[in-house]
């Protein structure tokens, strides 16, 4: 083989990768191997994930086998069942550390213990949404979105809304805090009952409220477990809810033990005019 062209194909060969990469990603890939990149730009990388393709985690992704519900049973439904959520996003565009995404979550509940009636699933959250989030500052940055939330039944047992939301987010070695603020988007008034264009929750934002707060606190000393709460509340009608969630991570893989506790209204749609306190036990795989 010519000599000038063994040398052009080895070019090519050993180029191209490096080529195909984005330059954030080969920049930090350069970066990684001098030295380790600085708390602000881990938080970047784990959290915002605004340099990388493909899915990443959004919100928790858990699974619950056991929760337990003091409420007397309600709707024909079993005090204990399976709890979990999914939650991915999709990177859409990105430029200069900004970047713009399509997120999806589903909250399941399933009525697995009820041998009965063959093991239901009670209800299912849909949550998919776009959102436009700002590249990190020393640990602070910004969502802004749209989205929609329903369980897909039909009436009467159908729920959804829509909401446009901003959540500052901020986060250090020790804290995540963020504040979600949303505005929900108006439906007409039902005709009647059997209306399937017309609001099917009306008085969701009396149990809801307009917000909430999270506040995450790691502990690096006991084996980097998080606590975590979710708080929401309406003042003027004085209802509201909170999530506990504690998780220790496990020696093996990315998984962690993880313990919930829920106190309030709307832990579901179906619920979202239902107070209840639950606890479940299960694996957490991202926090």
């Amino acid at each position: 083989m010519n000599r000038k062209i063994y040398t052009a194909l080895l070019i090519i060969i050993f180029a191209a990768p490096i080529a195909a990469q984005d330059d954030d990603d080969f920049e930090g890939t350069i970066q990684d191997s001098l030295t380790p990149p600085p708390l602000k730009e881990l938080i970047d990388y784990n959290r915002s994930n605004n340099t990388k393709n493909g899915f990443s985690a959004h919100k928790m992704n858990y699974i619950l086998p056991y929760t337990y519900s003091w409420m007397d049973e309600y709707d024909g439904r079993k005090k204990n069942e399976i709890k979990f959520q999914m939650s991915l996003k999709q990177r859409l565009l990105k430029f200069y550390g900004w970047a713009f995404y399509f997120g999806y979550t589903q909250k399941s509940f399933w009525q697995a213990y009820d041998f009965s009636e063959s093991r239901p699933f009670r209800e299912n959250n849909f949550n998919p949404e776009f959102f436009f989030r700002t590249k990190m500052w020393s640990g602070f940055r910004i969502d802004t979105g749209a989205e929609h939330e329903s369980n897909g039944k039909d009436i009467p047992d159908s729920r959804s809304w829509n909401r446009i939301y901003i959540t500052p987010y901020f986060e250090n070695d020790r804290v995540i805090a963020t504040l979600k603020a949303w505005y929900r988007l108006k439906e007409n008034k039902k005709d009647g009952e059997e209306d399937v264009g017309g609001d099917d929750n009306p008085g969701i934002h009396r149990y809801y409220g307009y917000g909430e707060l999270g506040l995450t606190v790691k502990i690096p000393e006991l084996r980097n477990t998080y606590i975590s709460s979710l708080m929401r509340f309406n003042p003027a009608h004085k209802k509201g809810a909170v999530e506990l969630n504690l998780t220790v991570p496990l020696s093996i893989n990315s998984m962690s033990l993880m313990v919930q506790y829920w106190d309030g209204y709307g832990e579901s749609l179906i619920d979202y005019n239902v107070h209840q306190r639950k606890i479940g036990f299960g694996l957490n795989f991202t926090r």
